[in-house]
């Protein structure tokens, strides 16, 4: 993990030190919150005057805010637009307010980056597309976006990696592999890891190699989520066919030109849209309908489709921090009457 110097010496000019000021760059960029115990695994410090001194001042001076739980532990809130600003990333929504399970994955990834420093990560939006396009040759519209709509000009902006996961990259291999995570902050069900892989469908499909750790406080999903990852990469093939497909696409059409459908028909498209998901094959049906792609070309692409990335699962326990909701807190700077909320 590189930190700009010119990073540091800012939060330095705030009044902390350069251990300090660099434990707020990483909770800027890749939480917005963190705990007491992480600043002490940062620092590799006990608790004591330094971190109280730390974190009184933090809240003191309106940077951060905390929240106390019912267990005796706080979360701070990294909030002031004076940090943010002064690493140039004041745009970032970290400083906002957020749910409870938001707050929660925020906290478990910074407890991965804390553990892995030494790792290239791309830390804006702005990082991961340009390094997607440039290095990697992936077309924007492949990435995963969500539109947000102006609320002057009305105007839908897309923005790209919302989720903020940590993502890295091995530059030592070319073409560089990337590591992807996805963040799990406790979940009851898989269906937000299935949302998360549809998302990035299109962009883990256009990789030939690439890493994914799937990151959470218990190991308790983690068969599942390794087996839902291998189905969605590798079994996109099954009831896939040019016929097909073709079929689809006029039954579709269709359908969407108020045309009578057949109710055998009906029900083929409804599990056809299921299967045949996705930017690439929306695409290939608006090339298909306006006469602008033969039957041979759309085979073409559906060959390309079905050649499935080599991706590798991996997941691994992190979430220690979330000790703050469910254990007792002892005697600590985090029980100080001393530290008040801003």
């Amino acid at each position: 993990m590189t930190i700009s110097s010119h990073s540091v010496e800012a939060l330095r000019g705030l009044g902390y030190t350069s251990q300090e000021s660099e434990f707020l760059y990483l909770v800027a960029i890749h939480s917005g919150y963190f705990t007491h115990s992480q600043f002490l695994s940062f620092t590799q410090a006990k608790p004591g005057n330094v971190s109280y001194k730390f974190i009184s001042k933090l809240v003191r001076e309106r940077l951060a805010s905390f929240h106390p739980y019912r267990a005796g532990g706080r979360v701070y809130h990294l909030f002031s637009r004076k940090v943010y600003r002064a690493i140039e990333r004041d745009n970032l929504s970290a400083r906002k307010r957020h749910q409870l399970d938001y707050i929660k994955s925020r906290l478990v990834a910074l407890d991965f980056v804390l553990a892995h420093p030494h790792h290239h990560y791309l830390e804006t939006d702005a990082e991961k597309v340009s390094f997607f396009g440039k290095e990697m040759g992936v077309r924007v519209e492949l990435l995963p976006a969500r539109l947000y709509c102006s609320t002057k000009s009305r105007k839908a902006t897309p923005h790209y990696f919302v989720d903020r996961f940590p993502l890295y990259i091995n530059a030592l291999v070319s073409p560089p592999v990337v590591t992807f995570t996805y963040v799990d902050p406790g979940s009851v069900t898989l269906q937000p890891f299935r949302t998360h892989l549809s998302t990035y469908s299109e962009l883990l499909r256009s990789l030939g190699r690439f890493d994914f750790f799937y990151v959470g406080p218990s190991s308790r999903l983690f068969s599942a989520a390794e087996s839902e990852f291998y189905r969605f990469l590798g079994g996109r093939s099954v009831g896939m066919s040019l016929t097909d497909l073709i079929r689809y696409y006029q039954v579709r059409l269709a359908w969407e030109s108020n045309h009578r459908v057949p109710s055998s028909d009906v029900l083929f498209l409804k599990e056809a849209k299921a299967r045949y998901i996705g930017k690439k094959f929306d695409s290939l049906y608006e090339k298909w309908r306006c006469g602008g792609l033969e039957e041979s070309a759309v085979g073409r692409s559906l060959e390309e489709f079905l050649v499935a990335p080599v991706g590798v699962f991996e997941a691994r326990i992190f979430g220690s921090s979330l000790s703050v909701f469910s254990k007792a807190i002892e005697a600590s700077p985090e029980s100080c009457s001393g530290i008040v909320c801003g």
